[in-house]
């Protein structure tokens, strides 16, 4: 089995990633690496969702000279953008309802890694206070007149498309600017397929100890045939589940095709060609007499975003990647089209 040459602390259940030698992970790696040895303090990770994005920044602090110091992850969009501030830079007594003296994630990420996932969620009125924080190293807390310093590198992970943020404003400029001076992007799965023979005997490895088994089962030439001609729309997070299933599964006997999700089993089936857009656009018949553009207008967008509400079982940030917004953006739109 090839290892690149990378390691994660033990304890790390997904260490894995780092297992392969296609030349995109290679060129990860090097990247990885050559970050790791600088002083720079903040870059940005590029990759679909379940492809290691967080994995890579453990990586760049493990390897640093920040590597005994506190590794602080936060996912954007998963807090409220009235306490984003407060959670980012801290508060004082009095800066708002129920404040309290907090250390902000910057303060307690001192001398070490702040890992800020989803930054495209992050809340456009704090975009220019990040900024500044990336530029000189100084902050307020919430409510203090009182600047302090931190040293921390930040790192920062989306798999959205930043530049079509910052057209639509979601995003500005001047940050994605700062953040885009060293980028790592990582390959999805389906684009590293000669790794996963590697890739699958970690991970059943990895699992089986997680499962308490005694010895770790070998896998059916057909279900290995199965797993590499899947597409793996989830990336490595969802291939370490289907092998936990399978584990489970095969109480401890050889893996076979018979302890794959369905989904793996179904035969493939040439993709459907959508028709273009432009094509959709021409197909729409002319508004009838007396119906206003922008009212079609309105109701058309008001389609659309319930559809996409509907499909991502009501989750905002996920409904606003899916129509190229950020979740301000559609929470805007949706309390115009009420």
């Amino acid at each position: 089995m090839d290892q690149l040459p990378l390691e994660l602390p033990t304890h790390l259940p997904e260490a894995p990633l780092f297992i392969g030698q296609t030349a995109a992970m290679r060129r990860v790696a090097q990247h990885v690496l050559a970050l790791a040895a600088t002083e720079s303090t903040c870059a940005l990770i590029l990759g679909e969702s379940g492809t290691g994005k967080e994995l890579v920044a453990g990586a760049i602090h493990h390897h640093s000279r920040r590597a005994a110091r506190p590794f602080i992850p936060l996912n954007c969009g998963a807090i409220p953008a009235k306490l984003a501030e407060a959670e980012l830079f801290g508060s004082e007594p009095g800066a708002f309802t129920d404040a309290r003296l907090r250390r902000g994630l910057v303060e307690q990420a001192h001398t070490g890694t702040l890992f800020l996932d989803e930054i495209g969620e992050l809340p456009l009125p704090l975009q220019p206070t990040l900024l500044r924080f990336l530029q000189t190293h100084r902050f307020r807390r919430l409510g203090s007149e009182r600047e302090r310093a931190a040293d921390v590198r930040i790192l920062a992970a989306t798999l959205r498309d930043l530049t079509g943020a910052v057209t639509a404003g979601g995003m500005r400029a001047d940050l994605f600017f700062r953040l885009n001076v060293f980028v790592i992007t990582l390959p999805a799965l389906r684009e590293r397929q000669e790794d996963l023979p590697a890739l699958v005997t970690a991970l059943m490895r990895e699992r089986a100890r997680a499962l308490g088994l005694a010895e770790v089962p070998a896998c059916d030439p057909a279900a290995l045939a199965r797993l590499a001609a899947y597409p793996w729309p989830g990336n490595l997070r969802e291939l370490r589940n289907v092998i936990e299933r399978a584990l489970i599964l095969s109480h401890g006997q050889a893996i076979t095709p018979d302890h794959l999700p369905p989904a793996l089993l179904a035969p493939a089936s040439p993709p459907a060609t959508a028709p273009s857009l432009a094509a959709q656009i021409a197909a729409l018949d002319l508004p009838p007499a007396g119906v206003a553009l922008p009212a079609l207008v309105r109701l058309l967008e008001t389609t659309l975003l319930t559809q996409a509400l509907d499909r991502t079982i009501g989750n905002q940030s996920q409904a606003a990647r899916l129509l190229g917004l950020t979740r301000d953006q559609l929470r805007q739109r949706l309390r115009h089209s009420g």
